[in-house]
C-alpha cells in the first residue's frame, strides 16, 4: 500500500505537503513521470523537494537524488518492461496420511502474511497422492509435512535474508528444511516428536508448586505431549527414578527420548535441565521458575 507508505513519511517527518497525487500508471501523465525517473516497477513513491536530504528519508529505501526522493521497492510490484506482476507467493504443503498428531503447516503461511508476504495460494497435497510422490522425489523431501515455496519469496528484500537459512533452494522452488514436530521421517516412515513426561512429585509437599505448569511450558514451546503419568518420590518407581537420574529437587518432570527431535529449543533446554545418557531430558532449573520446592538430600 504506497499511500500507506506516503502517510507514514508525512508524519514520521512531520512535512507539509504543497500537493499529493495518485496516478493510474497508464495514464499519460504517470507514463511521462515514469521516463523523466526511470521508474522501471510500480506502485512507486516519489518524494520532490528542494531540501530533499533534510527530510531525513530513509537512504534504505528510497534512492535520493538532487530534488528528489523515489522509492521503487514495492513487492507484490508490475515489472514496466514486461507487465508481469510479480512477488505473489505459492505455497504448497505435503501432508502425510498415516499422522494424525502431525501438524499443518499453515501457521508458516500466518507468519509469512503477518510479515508483508503475500501469499497467491496454499495447496494441500497428499504425501500418497501421484502428485505428492513426484514432488517429494523431485526436491528430495526428507520428512513429511513438508513446505514448497516458490520462489517469488526472492522479492522480498526486507525479510528474504532472515528467511534463507531455513531454506533449501531446488531447481523450481524452496525447500522449508525446519521439521516442526511431530513429522513423519521418510527414511525409516517413523513418526519423529512424539514426547512422553514424566511427573515426579511429593504428594505431601502441600506447598510445592503445581508441576504441570511446567506441561505447559514445553507445550508452548512447541513439544507435543503424547502421554503422561505421575510418579510419587515415595513410591519403588519414584525412588528408582531419583537414583538413577541423581534427581535433587522435585517435583520436576523427565521427558523422553522424543524431545531430542526439536532442534530448534535445543538449546533452551541445555540451560534448564540435562540430557541423560539414555537421551532423556530431565529438568533440573527449578530456581528459574521462582517457586517453592523441595530439595533432597
Amino acid at each position: 500500500d504506497i499511500s500507506a507508505l506516503a502517510d507514514s513519511l508525512v508524519e514520521g517527518a512531520d512535512l507539509k505537503v504543497k500537493s499529493r497525487e495518485i496516478l493510474d500508471y497508464n495514464s499519460q501523465k504517470a507514463k511521462n513521470i515514469i521516463n523523466e525517473y526511470g521508474i522501471k516497477t510500480i506502485p512507486a513513491l516519489i518524494v520532490l523537494s528542494k531540501n530533499i536530504n533534510k527530510i531525513g528519508i530513509d537512504e534504505n529505501i528510497f534512492s535520493i537524488n538532487k530534488n528528489y526522493a523515489l522509492f521503487s521497492k514495492s513487492v507484490p510490484y508490475i515489472d514496466l518492461n514486461t507487465g508481469e506482476i510479480r512477488g505473489l507467493v505459492q505455497l504448497k504443503e505435503i501432508q502425510p496420511v498415516s499422522c494424525a498428531e502431525c501438524t499443518s503447516l499453515s501457521e508458516l503461511k500466518t507468519q509469512f502474511e503477518d510479515a508483508g508476504i503475500k501469499i497467491k495460494d496454499y495447496e494441500i497435497i497428499s504425501s500418497s497422492s501421484d502428485k505428492g510422490k513426484n514432488l517429494i522425489e523431485e526436491n528430495e523431501l526428507i520428512f513429511t509435512p513438508s513446505l514448497l515455496i516458490s520462489k517469488e519469496i526472492e522479492e522480498y528484500w526486507w525479510v528474504f535474508d532472515q528467511i534463507k537459512p531455513s531454506l533449501i533452494e531446488k531447481e523450481n522452488n524452496y525447500v522449508f528444511n525446519i521439521p516442526l514436530p511431530p513429522y513423519i521421517d521418510l527414511k525409516d516412515g517413523k513418526i519423529k516428536g512424539k514426547v512422553s513426561i514424566t511427573f515426579i512429585e511429593n504428594k505431601s509437599c502441600e506447598e510445592c508448586f503445581d508441576v504441570n505448569q511446567l506441561k505447559s511450558s514445553f507445550q508452548n514451546l512447541g513439544v507435543y505431549i503424547y502421554s503422561e503419568k505421575h510418579v510419587d518420590v515415595s513410591s519403588t518407581e519414584g525412588k528408582t527414578l531419583l537414583n538413577k537420574y541423581n534427581v535433587t529437587a522435585i517435583p520436576t518432570v523427565i521427558l523422553s527420548k522424543e524431545i531430542q527431535d526439536y532442534d530448534s529449543i535445543q538449546e533452551i533446554l541445555k540451560r534448564v535441565g540435562t540430557f541423560e545418557y539414555d537421551g532423556k531430558f530431565v529438568f533440573r532449573e527449578l530456581d528459574s521458575l521462582n517457586v517453592k520446592y523441595q530439595n533432597i538430600n
